[in-house]
């Protein structure tokens, strides 16, 4: 399959990809025999760095078959598998599964960010999150056709770059199966924080998604 993105689109995402200042390193992970979309997620991603700006969005690949040390570094174990970095630090932004529909404004999304090293939370919010010094890890189960699940994911992703403890994941619910079923994944966006610790339906205001992430950092204690 062929990923066609509109020519409109692809202005839009130019335009917002002129914003970029820092590079954004894209670490894909990819298998041969074990991926239902890796082909169609490396194609969006070498499209976005052709609409990035030189050198700002650089795309490095490692496959399953190859075992590079990465996987085992990054614990991966789903593919696709992407993860966002900056030049200068290493949040963990990662989406399991295409970042395609409503997602893949999620993804333009965290780009920017990343490149700008800036977080649109409250300050509250990052007061708060501040605190926490153990693993959080924030999985957001989506469905590209969602058009509520970019809110939470990009709220996952928003605290990873506040915070280096804190994992932020999207999981594509139907690409991986087992695992929702493991969450008992009936809608989305569904959010499991701590391996189920915590986890809550729909998506919440900024103000209690943090809350929610503070009592799993509490649990864990």
């Amino acid at each position: 399959m062929t990923v066609e993105i509109d020519e409109s689109v692809k202005r839009q995402v130019r335009e917002i990809f002129g914003h970029m200042e820092n590079k954004v390193i894209a670490k894909l992970f990819l298998s041969e025999d074990r991926c239902l979309t890796c082909a169609e997620t490396k194609e969006i991603m070498y499209i976005l760095q052709e609409l990035a700006p030189e050198g700002k969005l650089e795309i490095q690949e490692f496959h399953r078959e190859d075992n590079p040390p990465e996987i085992t570094k990054y614990k991966i174990e789903k593919y696709p598998t992407l993860i966002l970095q900056s030049e200068t630090k290493e949040p963990m932004v990662i989406y399991s599964g295409i970042p395609s529909g409503y997602e893949f404004g999620s993804l333009v999304e965290d780009i920017l960010d990343l490149s700008l090293g800036k977080v649109n939370l409250k300050k509250d919010s990052l007061e708060k999150l501040a605190k926490i010094d153990k693993p959080i890890k924030i999985q957001v189960f989506v469905t590209p056709t969602c058009p509520y699940c970019p809110i939470s994911v990009r709220m996952a992703h928003k605290l990873a770059m506040a915070n280096k403890n804190i994992v932020g994941e999207m999981v594509e619910a139907t690409e991986f199966p087992e695992l929702a079923q493991k969450y008992y994944v009936m809608g989305v966006p569904k959010t499991v924080i701590n391996d189920g610790e915590v986890q809550f339906e729909g998506a919440v205001p900024e103000d209690m998604f943090v809350q929610k992430v503070l009592e799993a950092y509490e649990k864990a204690k």
